[in-house]
């Protein structure tokens, strides 16, 4: 006895077949800086030495520029207590969620903590994996 087995046929076809497209966070993309004001500064000066930062976001969503987490490097040497520093102060929401071509500038008063001896100060700041070009002054000793 031969039996009928029907056969059923699968038919692929390059029609366009709904697919999940898999959903890619885009990669943050920062533009970071560090800055002061002037290339010299005299000894008495220093208590009022400011330090600038800046984070640009070139990406194209909102991102966390990750502030809190940055380092900060002076003569290639992280102060202690810098993860302390820079998590206080005033903050808005762009610490946190800095919008797609938005700009985060904010800046301390570093000069009697970092900078209070005579000497040749290079600085640059960290963020994540984006760099700050390093910034170069001087603090002189002072007229005698």
């Amino acid at each position: 006895m031969l039996w009928r087995i029907p056969l059923i046929a699968f038919v692929f076809c390059s029609s366009p077949v709904p697919r999940l497209a898999a959903q890619v966070k885009p990669q943050p993309r920062f533009w970071v800086a560090i800055g002061v004001a002037k290339p010299i500064y005299q000894l008495a000066e220093t208590a009022k030495l400011q330090v600038s930062f800046v984070v640009v976001n070139d990406g194209d969503a909102v991102a966390d520029p990750g502030v809190g987490s940055s380092h900060l490097f002076i003569n290639d040497i992280e102060p202690s207590d810098w993860r302390f520093v820079i998590n206080n102060g005033i903050r808005t929401p762009s610490f946190t969620a800095l919008p797609p071509g938005e700009v985060l500038s904010f800046g301390y008063e570093l000069g009697p903590r970092y900078f209070a001896t005579p000497g040749v100060y290079r600085v640059r700041w960290q963020v994540g994996n984006f760099r700050s070009p390093e910034t170069t002054f001087r603090v002189m000793p002072g007229k005698r």
